[in-house]
């Protein structure tokens, strides 16, 4: 075979070749028309037609299982609800405070011997910004089992407490919610505001990782839902006009709705730029 004759024959395989791979790897970009691979002139046309998709913006999933335990330490009694009747009367022997092993003797207690109690102190009244009731915030001491019911004293032993348990701690039955170790971010209705009423059992000031109760329930703001913190606008009057001008607040941080109650709502601050504190407005946060 001559020279010209061996450049066409390699020609030739290497424009199969290019037919064959193109149409393996993006058989959905668009159509594919070639000659007959084994003829000496072969030739390949491409008529490609693109489909474009539209581009969503990637979200990481924020890891919460380093507050697991916090969050479950935190519950909300709904506006209406039945107080919890059951509570501490003593620990054994008589003592006033008692811990992790310790036996205790309590009222009102309703169940089945072997069942687990929270033991509960009564934290926040919560309230709208009008002054309606919301709930009543409930800050977990420590978890008791029903080794002995009775009347009028029933006594249980505590299995674990972080914290001292005293006589006047209300026992409710354990729920069943557990948070979740990941939390994927999702976007917040547009328009959606609301407060920061709440930092259970630590104070006003609010920072990274804490939890904090909103003025906003389960009908409003859903588990992965982000808000952002603003701060408060400021009012200063201009010295050559006289006029009164507002500074609008910035944005203090970012906090991720955790679990969800009637009226209210847990949220982990996931974000904190500036301080925070109960009392600041929240609404929903752009995807940045």
């Amino acid at each position: 075979m001559d020279a010209r004759g061996t450049r066409v024959s390699q020609a030739t395989r290497y424009m199969a070749l290019v037919a064959i791979m193109v149409t393996a790897v993006v058989p959905w970009a668009g159509a594919v028309k070639a000659a007959p691979a084994d003829a000496q002139d072969s030739v390949v046309t491409l008529a490609p037609r693109l489909r474009f998709l539209p581009l969503e913006q990637q979200q990481s999933p924020v890891d919460i299982s380093a507050r697991a335990q916090s969050l479950m330490n935190y519950r909300i009694i709904e506006t209406g609800a039945e107080a919890p009747s059951a509570y501490v009367v003593s620990g054994s022997e008589g003592r006033l405070i008692s811990g992790a092993g310790d036996q205790v003797l309590a009222r009102h207690v309703e169940g089945r011997s072997g069942q687990r109690f929270g033991i509960y102190t009564p934290g926040t009244l919560l309230k709208d910004a009008q002054g309606n009731a919301l709930g009543q915030v409930m800050i977990r001491q420590g978890v008791a089992r029903l080794k002995r019911p009775g009347m009028p004293l029933s006594t249980l032993t505590i299995e674990k407490s972080p914290r001292e348990v005293s006589a006047g701690a209300q026992l409710m039955a354990l729920d069943d919610w557990t948070p979740p170790a990941q939390l994927m971010p999702q976007a917040t209705p547009e328009g959606t505001q609301g407060r920061i009423i709440d930092r259970p059992g630590d104070g006003h000031m609010v920072g990274l990782r804490d939890i904090v109760v909103i003025d906003l329930g389960r009908h409003q703001v859903a588990p992965g839902m982000r808000l952002r913190v603003l701060g408060e606008a400021e009012g200063v009057t201009d010295p050559v006009t006289g006029e009164s001008l507002t500074l609008e607040g910035g944005v203090l941080g970012t906090l991720m709705i955790v679990r969800t109650f009637e009226q209210a709502s847990l949220a982990l601050v996931t974000r904190a730029g500036l301080p925070m504190a109960t009392g600041d407005r929240v609404e929903a946060a752009s995807d940045d």
